[in-house]
């Protein structure tokens, strides 16, 4: 049986995560970590969103 779809509320806040099975690192080198975090930046400005943490 399929997942209900999300429901998305106007200014909600939502929990979104990366995680990996048994301790496996997530970014492999550095950069990765550097390059996800540039990513979010562009998201956040493009989308107007706010990071908790």
């Amino acid at each position: 049986m399929p997942r209900r779809p999300r429901v998305v509320v106007e200014g909600g806040i939502y929990h979104v995560y990366n995680r990996f099975a048994r301790g496996t690192e997530i970014f492999a080198e550095p950069e990765e970590a550097i390059e996800f975090i540039e990513i979010l930046r562009k998201a956040r400005n493009r989308d107007d969103l706010r990071i908790y943490a």
